[in-house]
């Protein structure tokens, strides 16, 4: 096996969904930094490095994107899109106008890149003043086909879960499109081309 063989796959990651949802939270966490009570509001885009094994047990590198959510940024934001292979979309369980704008990133994301693993993180469980209804998250992951993660990025909960899946899904996403690659070069290649008998 070849030096290129023997490393690890890198996958980015976006984050995205409103401000003060906990996103920078969740990342400080999810790399085993302290967690901050104090809220930092992301101005843009930062990016973070981490290491993950995905659910068929591949080691994979991942460069996770944790962008701005106001709305001033958002053109900055989407700038990372164009190099993820999947996203996190984030909201905040005590606040319901956070969860009402979830449809609205996925249909901005979708519209970029309609391909592309979504997973959702439903952030701040471990807090008692949830607004956003079971109900009202259930519709919405089986009307959008998603994956749904309930986090606590205080409590360190349900985080690497989360990053497990999307990285899985990234990872087979990925395999799909090498694939599809492959057959496209096949078809290409003047070797698998008939020839053709000249009349």
């Amino acid at each position: 096996m070849s030096e290129q063989e023997k490393q690890a796959k890198i996958i980015s990651i976006s984050l995205y969904g409103e401000s003060n949802v906990g996103k920078t939270c969740i990342c400080y966490t999810f790399l085993g930094l302290e967690f901050l009570d104090e809220h930092l509001s992301t101005v843009g885009i930062e990016k973070n490095n981490a290491e993950i094994e995905t659910e068929s047990g591949e080691t994979v590198k991942l460069k996770i994107w944790d962008t701005a959510g106001q709305e001033r940024f958002r053109s900055i934001s989407f700038n990372s899109l164009n190099k993820s292979d999947a996203c996190i979309v984030v909201f905040d369980l005590t606040e319901q106008t956070s969860f009402d704008r979830v449809t609205d990133w996925l249909k901005q994301i979708r519209d970029r890149k309609p391909k592309i693993p979504i997973v959702l993180f439903g952030n701040k469980s471990d807090l008692p003043d949830k607004k956003v209804k079971k109900e009202e998250i259930d519709e919405l992951c089986e009307r959008e086909k998603l994956q749904y993660f309930e986090t606590s990025a205080k409590e360190n909960k349900g985080i690497k879960e989360g990053f497990v899946k999307i990285s899985t899904l990234a990872c087979e996403n990925l395999g799909k499109e090498d694939s599809v690659q492959r057959g496209q070069n096949l078809q290409k290649d003047p070797k698998n081309q008939k020839k053709k008998k000249c009349c």
